[in-house]
């Protein structure tokens, strides 16, 4: 089995229908979306105004697709597990509220990355970040809704596999189920490691760069993503494999 094996290409679908429970999720993260959007704050009036709300296309963009990817990772778990207990209603409700709040200092980050690259030309309102201790306090906020989204997903699949028997997972969907639990678990600890680095460097006289660093950790997911479902690709084709 090649390492690039798909958890869509062993976890059976269950669910064909979505439930309330996901209508509700759904229209959270449409709204959610909706608070990302390019905006001066009202609808534009004038060409010049629209324009400038137009300067912040790379940063809802790049917003738009993190919702995405979210909403996109909540679906695929309702339609592999098909499960909508007490649990996992909570952890869904739990996953929206964070939701809510993530997006603002999501938003604030990469609106303060692309005026930075661009010289303060990709912004549609303006940045007010003082010193520092300000660029410390966002990417902190940032890093605590990462891990808190983390956990929750850890937990959603922790809570499907404990249902297995119920569920009807076989081996196979099983391994799967784990190599989520662990890709989710080093998200929270690449988020937990970013807090540190965002709380403990100097942020003084520093080159340009080194500010970065709190961010610029969250590009480890990549690899060490890959690396897991390698792992545990090696698992899946070892379970096939005959004795």
């Amino acid at each position: 089995m090649s390492a690039a094996t798909r958890v869509s290409d062993v976890l059976r679908i269950r669910r064909h229908s979505p439930t309330r429970l996901e209508g509700f999720v759904d229209a959270s993260f449409a709204f959610a979306v909706t608070l990302a959007l390019i905006s001066i704050g009202h609808m534009p009036t004038s060409v010049p105004e629209m324009l400038q709300a137009m300067r912040g296309l790379p940063a809802f963009a790049f917003c738009f697709v993190a919702m995405i990817r979210i909403w996109r990772s909540h679906r695929d778990w309702s339609r592999h597990y098909d499960i909508e207990d007490a649990t996992s209603l909570n952890l869904s409700l739990l996953l929206v509220f964070v939701v809510l709040i993530f997006v603002y200092p999501m938003r604030l980050l990469f609106s303060l990355f692309f005026a930075w690259i661009s010289g303060g030309f990709l912004v549609d309102q303006p940045l007010v970040v003082r010193d520092a201790e300000d660029l410390r306090a966002a990417f902190e906020v940032y890093g605590l809704g990462f891990a808190a989204l983390s956990v929750l997903f850890a937990l959603l699949y922790r809570h499907a596999l404990r249902q297995s028997a119920i569920i009807g997972l076989d081996a196979r969907e099983t391994i799967a189920t784990r190599m989520n639990i662990a890709i989710w678990t080093v998200f929270a600890a690449l988020a937990c490691l970013s807090i540190l680095s965002a709380m403990l460097l100097p942020f003084r006289n520093e080159p340009p760069w080194v500010y970065t660093i709190p961010g610029m950790i969250f590009a480890l997911s990549g690899p060490l993503t890959g690396a897991i479902k390698r792992y545990y690709a090696r698992r899946l084709a070892a379970l096939a494999s005959p004795a």
